[in-house]
């Protein structure tokens, strides 16, 4: 397993304060990623690598 992803709504600032206390960084935003509840949303993205110093 070389890396581990994960995504946000942009406004769940709780999610990402969780992720990057786990040792997830920040490396993008995707615009339109799902639709929820009938209108498209941008997510934030969020990686570990294997090889990323452990928390």
């Amino acid at each position: 397993l070389h890396r581990v992803e994960a995504g946000t709504l942009v406004r769940n600032a709780a999610s990402q304060a969780v992720l990057a206390r786990a040792g997830f960084t920040r490396y993008g935003l995707a615009p339109r990623y799902l639709r929820i509840a009938g209108e498209w949303q941008d997510h934030v993205l969020f990686q570990r690598l294997a090889d990323d110093p452990v928390v």
